[in-house]
């Protein structure tokens, strides 16, 4: 039966709270799919085709992610996080398999639009099953493959998937709606993903900076 489901952030860590899980965890193993690559992402029939792919050629039971990330950040779940993956010979049974939509060794990770969600949802991870950042693995530690893709680093990467556990609260009042915006303090600064942040008041923001220098937040935008 198939099982992918889009969610927002919220929704899964309301997934991930809500959890009743049959198996130990204690690794989260960080994939890139290779083929499709991120330019070729056409939302649920590509995930579809990844599932297909697993079951038809691969001879597995479902998706072998359990969660997939795309180029647009969108999350997907995918085999449910109840069940062993089938991602990663060998440590399939106390593992969350999480997959880029991507291809690290030809794509450049750092504009990959899907990147921060991505390791936001492994920090999410970590914290339901206390798990501390030496958890987080790439397949290739495990097999002879590149996998995540060797424009990949797993010591930048288990860096700044900790840092999201030290992201500030920003809560609006008197509503008190919290923001995610990836809000963090360095010395005495406060800094803050713009776009999350001013989308998240109802303002739009308007990418100009290549051909005007500048930034414009307009009302009204949500």
């Amino acid at each position: 039966m198939p099982s992918e489901r889009q969610v927002s952030f919220a929704e899964f860590e309301q997934h991930l709270n809500n959890l009743r899980m049959p198996r130990m965890i204690d690794e989260v193993i960080v994939h890139h799919t290779e083929e499709p690559r991120a330019a070729q992402y056409r939302g649920l029939s590509t995930i579809q085709g990844v599932r297909r792919y697993h079951m038809q050629v691969r001879g597995w039971s479902d998706n072998g992610y359990h969660i997939m990330i795309a180029p647009n950040a969108d999350i997907w779940l995918c085999r449910p996080l109840e069940r062993a993956g089938g991602h990663c010979l060998g440590h399939n049974a106390h593992s969350v398999g999480l997959s880029y939509i991507a291809n690290f060794d030809a794509e450049d990770p750092r504009s990959y639009g899907g990147m921060v969600t991505g390791q936001r949802v492994v920090q999410a991870v970590l914290k339901r099953f206390g798990l501390g950042v030496k958890a987080v693995h790439f397949h290739r530690e495990f097999a002879d493959k590149t996998c995540p893709g060797m424009k990949l680093d797993l010591t930048t990467y288990r860096k700044e998937v900790e840092q999201m556990s030290q992201e500030l609260q920003i809560v609006v009042e008197p509503a008190r709606k919290m923001i995610p915006c990836h809000a963090r303090l360095e010395s005495d600064t406060t800094r803050v993903d713009l776009r999350a942040l001013a989308e998240g008041l109802g303002y739009e923001v308007v990418d100009r900076i290549r051909e005007e220098g500048k930034v414009v937040v307009r009302e009204g935008g949500a």
